[in-house]
C-alpha cells in the first residue's frame, strides 16, 4: 500500500494484480509505503483509515481529499493466478507439483477462505465492511492496467513506466475445469457484482480526478 501526501493518492495493493510493479513505479512519489509481509502490504481502505488515522484526521487530509485506487482481476482469473503462482514459484506456501486446480479448490485453504471463516474476496480491500459501499474512486480492471494506470499517472504528472515484478512462472491459464466454473461464479458472486460495475464506477472516479487537477496554461 502507498500513500502520497503531496499528490494526495492512496494505492491499495490487491494480490496477484501487479501490485509490486505499481509500487515500484510510484514509490518515489509516496511518503508512506506499507510493505513487507502480505498481511502488512495487502490491507483494505477501511483498515488503512484506522491505521493512518493520525494522517486522515488532519485538516486537508481527510479520505475524501485523496484519490483512492487499486486493481481488480476477474475473480476466476485471480484465483487461477494464485494457483499458478503457488505451484510454479519459489514461495513460502508452495502447492504440490502434481496438484490440479480441482484439488486446490477442494482444500479451501487461505487463498479461498480466511482464518476468520469469511471468503477471501477482492472486494474486502475496496469496500466498506458487511456489504457496504465502494470506498475506492477507481478500481482498474487488470486487463486494462497499462492504459488506465497511464491515465492516472498523467493526471498526477508522474512519469512512471510499469515494470514487471513478482509474476507467476507457470504460463498455462487454462487450468479451471469447465464443470467448476458455475461453482466459482456462485462463490465469487459479490466480487462479480463489483467487477461488473467497474466501468460506471471508474468513469465517475476519473472525472473527479481530472476535476481536481490544476488547469494547464
Amino acid at each position: 500500500m502507498l500513500i502520497s501526501t503531496e499528490k494526495k493518492f492512496v494505492f491499495i495493493a490487491n494480490t496477484k494484480t501487479a501490485s509490486t510493479s505499481i509500487e515500484h513505479a510510484l514509490m518515489d512519489y509516496s511518503e508512506i509505503h506499507r510493505g513487507g509481509s502480505p498481511a502488512r502490504k495487502h490491507i483494505g481502505l477501511t483498515q488503512a483509515y484506522k491505521i493512518y488515522d493520525f494522517l486522515f484526521s488532519q485538516p486537508g487530509h481527510t479520505p475524501d481529499q485523496y484519490f483512492k485506487f487499486g486493481v481488480m482481476r476477474d475473480p476466476m482469473e485471480w484465483i487461477g493466478s494464485w494457483f499458478r503462482y503457488r505451484k510454479g514459484n519459489n514461495v513460502d506456501s508452495p502447492l504440490p507439483k502434481d496438484m490440479d486446480f480441482q484439488s486446490f479448490w477442494k482444500q479451501q485453504d487461505w487463498n479461498i477462505m480466511r482464518p476468520d471463516g469469511w471468503k477471501y474476496l477482492q472486494r474486502h480491500l475496496f469496500c466498506a465492511p458487511d456489504g457496504g459501499p465502494v470506498l475506492a474512486d477507481v478500481i482498474i480492471p487488470y486487463h486494462k492496467l497499462g492504459e488506465e494506470f497511464g491515465k492516472i499517472c498523467d493526471a498526477f504528472g508522474i512519469q512512471s513506466p510499469l515494470p514487471r515484478k513478482n509474476v507467476s512462472q507457470l504460463k498455462d491459464t487454462n487450468i479451471i475445469p469447465e464443470h467448476m466454473k458455475d461453482e466459482l461464479r456462485e462463490f465469487y458472486q459479490w466480487d462479480y457484482r463489483l467487477w461488473d460495475s467497474l466501468d460506471d464506477l471508474n468513469a465517475v472516479g476519473m472525472e473527479k480526478l481530472r476535476a481536481r487537477q490544476p488547469a494547464k496554461t
